[in-house]
């Protein structure tokens, strides 16, 4: 037996041991990946909830509130800019009536002053009262269209000071809401130190308004923000004759955009880089959350990054799983009618590291709507009522549609053989569906009428 000390010596240099071996065990373990951030949604019953969400998270208080419609984007489009200079939220409101989300909100947030962007046909004056009402100093920020409300906000921006990079973007587009995406993505330009202002444009020339508030801005650069298809050449010359400086930034779609906007904004090209912990996402197919988005966005030195409503971009997934994204937290700004939970659900896998969900299996299609009396699939409308056909099998049939007797008579109302082929029925009548038998039975009729069913018919009451 060893003696104690050589004992307690010897259990020593096992634990010791033990413990090197688990520590080489645990080094040659595959890594696991850490769980970066967990995918937040803010959301309202509604458009102007949403907004107010949105305001809750980013300020304990406002002072300064700009107030925008919820119908349409025009006014809004280009506002971050003007959000972060003034640490403002943008909240979005019903045009006729002050949504009592909002009012609740201004009076939270201790707002002391409203800026409605757009004039009386976007946000209504009534509207305009309310606010008053509620003892709040309001302004209206307003063009004779979005151009020139983009140019107006840019110079309130840069009233006093020189503006460095102006960004330009697409303003209208023929399907209507398909010119917001490149607009709004340049929230993330406007959340450094000089929040980057921006001009809207047409595809294929510059407007006048446009035109004129790149002459009194005078900055050194603009960023045309989108491809060619979107901002044409002929544009990017007519900002060039201004002698500006001019560079564009595009994706191949709106995803693709957003993220090179982002790309840049966080790489310090344009200034201050953001500070990138934070990242803010919205739908890229409807634009009501993504302008209390790009506010937050801008406020939060945070990129805007755009997503689908169903299944998520391919670019978007690899941009996230990328080194180039470090994200602590992510918010998805709108509920499932905006961006799906499958989508939410994409995200967070991605900025974990995890494999990607597998997309849900689409949406049964709907069912047909048929006449009334008609067979499920609306190919027969009956002249009599189903129910009458259903009786009349009971009593034939016990209502076995399906029934062979043997004795010389098939389906749910006994066809003979010889009957059912002289009305055009395939096959044997068993062999046909219930629908297909009531047809044939109708077209039996117009040639015997109910006698073709002697029995029956006379215990129903048929004739």
């Amino acid at each position: 037996m060893l003696a104690p000390a050589l004992l307690v010596r010897a259990r020593l240099q096992a634990t010791i041991l033990g413990v090197l071996a688990l520590t080489m065990l645990v080094a040659l373990l595959p890594a696991t990946p850490a769980h970066a951030a967990e995918v937040e949604r803010l959301q309202g019953d509604n458009r102007a909830a949403t907004s107010v969400a949105v305001a809750r998270v980013g300020w304990d208080a406002a002072p300064h509130v700009l107030l925008a419609t919820s119908r349409d984007y025009p006014d809004a489009v280009a506002a971050a800019s003007l959000a972060s200079s003034l640490d403002a939220p943008i909240l979005l409101t019903n045009p006729w009536t002050l949504s009592p989300s909002v009012a609740a909100a201004l009076d939270d947030l201790g707002t002391e002053r409203v800026t409605v962007l757009g004039g009386p046909s976007a946000v209504s004056s009534d509207v305009v009262a309310s606010v008053r009402d509620l003892g709040i100093e309001v302004e209206r920020l307003a063009g004779e269209n979005r151009y020139a409300t983009a140019s107006d906000i840019a110079t309130r921006v840069y009233a006093d000071t020189q503006v460095e990079t102006v960004a330009l973007a697409l303003g209208n587009h023929a399907t209507g809401r398909d010119a917001w995406p490149d607009a709004l993505s340049a929230a993330s330009l406007a959340g450094g130190a000089d929040p980057v202002p921006t001009l809207l444009t047409l595809g294929d020339r510059l407007p006048d308004v446009t035109h004129d508030a790149l002459v009194d801005l005078a900055p050194q650069r603009v960023v045309v923000l989108g491809g060619t298809a979107a901002v044409s050449a002929a544009v990017v010359e007519a900002v060039a004759d201004l002698g500006i400086t001019v560079e564009r930034v595009r994706g191949e779609d709106r995803y693709a955009t957003a993220i090179a906007v982002a790309d840049t904004a966080m790489s310090g090209d344009l200034g201050e880089p953001l500070d990138g912990s934070l990242g803010v996402f919205a739908s890229g197919e409807d634009f009501a959350d993504a302008l209390g988005a790009g506010a937050l966005a801008a406020h939060s030195s945070a990129p805007l990054l755009l997503v689908p409503d169903d299944v998520l971009d391919d670019g978007v997934d690899a941009y996230l799983r990328s080194d180039e994204t470090a994200f602590e937290r992510v918010l998805l700004v709108g509920g499932t009618a905006a961006v799906s939970d499958h989508v939410l659900s994409e995200l967070d896998a991605a900025i974990s590291g995890e494999p990607r969900p597998a997309p849900p299996p689409p949406p049964a299609p709907p069912a047909p709507t048929c006449p009334a009396n008609s067979s499920p699939d609306c190919q027969y409308t009956y002249a009599h009522p189903i129910s009458t056909w259903e009786d009349l099998a009971r009593c034939e049939s016990g209502g076995n549609w399906a029934i062979n007797t043997g004795n010389g008579y098939y389906g749910g109302v006994q066809f003979s053989l010889s009957s059912w082929r002289a009305v055009g029925g395939a096959a044997y009548p068993h062999q046909n569906t219930k629908w297909e038998q009531i047809h044939r039975a109708e077209l039996l009729w117009e040639r015997q009428g109910w006698g073709a069913w002697p029995a029956c018919s006379r215990k129903l009451g048929l004739r």
